[in-house]
């Protein structure tokens, strides 16, 4: 089981969504931003370090969205979904190729990450 964060980064109406890198493992499918826990590091703290790095920006995590288990033929996800509720710093692209702001009712016109794909539902349900 791998234990993964993503931060939900919002501006006015949109959210921060993030297509992997040809360098990446499933490169051109579209992620919230976010990464693995490493070892002794909290949830939090992982997603601020993550952001961090793929971002270059220092994030306040704020709530827990939503928490699922993905499984994938070869490796299962626990999946932790935090509001980003403020960050410092001017946003870039140091690990994914394309960064955009979109509205979540146009995430279906995006090939997602499978594991992404109930978070997204769950999102669209909420007004």
């Amino acid at each position: 089981m791998v234990n993964v964060v993503g931060g939900i980064i919002r501006k006015e109406q949109k959210i921060l969504i993030c297509r992997r890198s040809t360098k990446e493992p499933m490169s051109g499918f579209w992620e919230f931003p976010g990464g693995k826990i490493e070892y002794g590091e909290t949830k939090k703290e992982a997603l601020k370090r993550e952001l961090q790095e793929e971002l270059e920006i220092d994030s306040k995590v704020g709530s827990l969205i939503s928490n699922y288990v993905f499984n994938y033929s070869e490796k299962s996800f626990n999946l932790f979904f935090y509001n980003i509720s403020s960050f410092n710093g001017k946003i870039k692209k140091r690990v994914h190729d394309k960064i955009i702001w979109e509205n979540k009712e146009n995430f279906r016109n995006y090939k997602f990450l499978p594991g992404d794909i109930p978070f997204i539902d769950y999102l669209l349900k909420l007004k």
